[in-house]
């Protein structure tokens, strides 16, 4: 992997220079990290789904004359060390630790100085749901990640501040090599502040927060962003928007929702926009909420049914007059992909 040298690095240090390296050294494009401080409140679901929706969406390419139809390619990542997010897709909670492809040994603090002879591919395999589109594919987690950020803690208190530079750029570089493979990289992040956790915020070009709209679950959210806040400007990602999950709804209203999750995402709505940057703030306009996702059984039976799970019949399913899983989870991707263009804009 070639890395960009800068001219004035000669004169600096050896930590300077690896941040220097950290700062001009590109990010995925089309990176996101799902992530919230709160436990429970749909970081996998939402991570699951989008990986299953944007990976059957087809882009338009134009060879010659024809126009084809290309499905987009979508590469997950698990950092959470319950590894719910592959045992979701598929993977037997026996089998998930019994290979040496996991993420705790692409990340583990003797990988990031040898990034040019890591074969990351190797790390990479297809969603084991037989049922999940072609283009969707995983860098499984592992259990062992729970040991990992001691290691990582270890590393950084014995070689100093420049091993976590080198940690957040190893995730930066590993991300962006997988630029022509995938369109997108999507990260079911744990609900901490570990190291991992930090590197890949920082090694995201977006992030996209999930909460339940209940004052329990929303206290994370303003800490999360003014966390990201604290980030580095040349590092720090952009949001998304939020999305809300687990939706007590009420009425024939897209929009519908129980009088008290609609108070929580009142103050939520408040504190998010004191927090965004300016133009985070122009992209995402007076809502920043991007979509949100009902509290139905069909969507827990979609996490934890073994087997040939994706079924597009029981999202597509209308109970009501709410809209069904399928049309809230193709706005939100809708509505991302717009986004994303307009940043880029």
């Amino acid at each position: 992997m070639t890395e960009i040298h800068n001219p004035f690095s000669d004169f600096l240090d050896d930590e300077k220079k690896t941040k220097l390296s950290s700062f001009v050294s590109p990010k995925h494009p089309k990176s996101i990290c799902i992530v919230n401080y709160k436990g429970g409140v749909g970081k996998t679901t939402l991570t699951c789904l989008l990986g299953y929706y944007i990976s059957q969406h087809r882009n338009m390419i134009k060879r010659g004359k024809e126009s084809l139809k290309k499905k987009k390619k979508v590469l997950l990542l698990d950092i959470d060390p319950q590894c719910s997010l592959s045992l979701a897709v598929g993977f037997d909670p026996e089998e998930v630790n019994k290979t040496d492809f996991t993420m705790y040994n692409l990340v583990k603090p003797t990988k990031w100085a040898k990034i040019s002879e890591t074969k990351f591919d190797s790390y990479v395999q297809k969603v084991p749901d037989s049922l999940a589109p072609s283009g969707l594919h995983i860098i499984p987690g592992s259990f062992e990640i729970d040991d990992l950020d001691m290691e990582i803690a270890m590393s950084i208190a014995k070689d100093g501040v420049k091993r976590r530079v080198e940690l957040f750029l190893y995730c930066k570089q590993m991300l962006n090599y997988f630029q022509k493979s995938y369109e997108f990289i999507i990260i079911d992040c744990p609900p901490n502040k570990m190291f991992l956790t930090q590197a890949m915020l920082r090694a995201c070009q977006y992030y996209l927060p999930v909460t339940i709209p209940d004052a329990i679950s929303c206290y994370g959210m303003p800490r999360l962003l003014r966390w990201v806040k604290q980030i580095e400007r040349e590092e720090r990602p952009l949001m998304l928007g939020y999305v809300l999950n687990a939706i007590n709804r009420t009425g024939g209203h897209p929009a519908g929702k129980v009088v008290s999750q609609q108070s929580a995402e009142n103050i939520l709505q408040r504190d998010i926009q004191r927090d965004l940057m300016p133009v985070e703030k122009k992209v995402l306009g007076l809502n920043p909420i991007v979509g949100q996702l009902p509290r139905l059984d069909r969507v827990a039976k979609f996490l934890s049914e073994k087997g040939s799970k994706f079924s597009r019949y029981e999202f597509s399913q209308r109970t009501s007059d709410q809209p069904t899983v399928e049309e809230c989870v193709t706005d939100l991707v809708t509505k991302i992909f717009e986004r994303i263009k307009s940043y880029n804009a």
